[in-house]
């Protein structure tokens, strides 16, 4: 299904502009919905559509397709303004050219749900932080718990906390979402994907020593790379002395939770009375990494590989399907990976194997859009999905 794409912006405009003066009409896709449109007025840097149907809400992004000699145009771009049916569009960084489609697609979204098993092995190794070679003794059980096919996160949790509690004062979890606010130490941790430690709050060294061949970074670390003067790096110091301090907070671990190069959270650690060795900064570092671990195991199988149907079908024809999946779970996703899939329609199920051939962004931060072109369906399935559509 998927071609080329075009990314020269000299060429994108010539397009553009060819696009209206045969005055070919466009498909304008947002929140599920489709409706169509038309180019107005194509600029240097903007072009404008009027859409038949009013947009509801306000959209930011949206997407749009057209035919032109026998093959589909489809681009992502930025919504400048939107005053009725008349929006204002960024010109897209690249159009992407697919060759038509042999069978027509449907828009089934909220009406069809699927599951898909993968054909090969998950490999966590590539999407987890790396746990240290030696996981100690005591962390035996919690490792024995995410071992499991489907760890339990409850457990993993409470395992976790039973053994960080023998460390800390007290601790806190983050699980970030967009828009929250953080701490600093959380900022800084994620920003540079370390454990950020201060191991004497009421020490000003400690906010700006280096810990050469450790993974381990300070406030001093965040200051050096935002290049700040003496002086102010000594006020923020004692900013921040003074509100530990307030907080009788003698020490501070806070550690990022990583999949892959995604910070989904932090565990925050806190001394009241003595001082976190690097030994410590570690032992938290490794249970960080296991929680981790078990909440992508935990997603993965609770998702997919259960004979639940919960995974929303974009759309739909006789020869691929899109359907929206969570981020985690996408990030195990690579093109031409294949899937074996299970679409759950109301007469019956039908089954296939896909390949994956485009993995597309959407306006949620948590979601992304799959589409897969079937490697093998049987004919019987594939003529009821070629009647479903026709007939839908």
């Amino acid at each position: 299904m998927e071609g080329n794409y075009i990314s020269d912006p000299s060429k994108i405009l010539f397009l553009l502009k060819k696009v209206k003066s045969y005055n070919i009409s466009l498909d304008v896709i947002y929140s599920n919905l489709k409706t169509k449109g038309s180019i107005r007025y194509v600029g240097d840097y903007s072009f404008e559509i009027y859409t038949s149907d009013e947009l509801k809400g306000s959209e930011s992004v949206l997407t749009c397709e057209f035919l032109l000699e026998s093959k589909l145009y489809n681009f992502q771009t930025e919504v400048l303004s939107l005053k009725s049916r008349n929006i204002m569009l960024m010109l897209p960084s690249s159009i992407n050219i697919w060759v038509k489609r042999k069978y027509p697609r449907k828009n089934v979204y909220q009406k069809l749900f699927m599951r898909f098993s993968f054909v090969k092995p998950l490999d966590f190794s590539k999407t987890t932080v790396p746990l240290p070679e030696n996981i100690p003794s005591e962390l035996k059980e919690l490792k024995s718990e995410l071992d499991k096919d489907v760890p339990n996160m409850t457990r993993v949790i409470d395992l976790a906390v039973k053994r960080i509690s023998k460390l800390v004062s007290r601790y806190e979890f983050i699980f970030y979402k967009r828009g929250m606010t953080l701490p600093s130490s959380a900022i800084i941790a994620g920003m540079f994907k370390r454990p950020l430690v201060v191991e004497n709050t009421s020490d000003l060294e400690s906010y700006i020593k280096t810990y050469e061949g450790f993974n381990i970074i300070t406030y001093g670390d965040y200051m050096r790379k935002a290049n700040w003067e003496d002086q102010k790096v000594v006020d923020q110091i004692k900013r921040l002395r003074a509100m530990f301090l307030s907080n009788n907070i003698s020490s501070m671990v806070t550690v990022p939770i990583k999949i892959i190069d995604d910070v989904i959270g932090f565990l925050v650690c806190i001394k009241s009375q003595g001082m976190f060795s690097i030994k410590d900064v570690i032992y938290i570092d490794s249970i960080a990494s296991l929680i981790s671990e078990a909440y992508i195991k935990n997603s993965i199988y609770s998702t997919v590989s259960r004979e639940s149907y919960t995974i929303p079908v974009i759309d739909i024809s006789a020869g691929g399907l899109r359907f929206e999946i969570d981020n985690i779970i996408a990030k195990f996703l690579n093109i031409n990976d294949s899937l074996r899939i299970f679409v759950k329609f109301p007469t019956r199920e039908v089954q296939m194997i896909g390949q994956v051939v485009r993995i597309d962004t959407t306006k949620s931060n948590k979601k992304l859009w799959v589409a897969v072109s079937y490697s093998y369906i049987s004919n019987d399935d594939s003529k009821y999905i070629l009647d479903f559509t026709a007939r839908e």
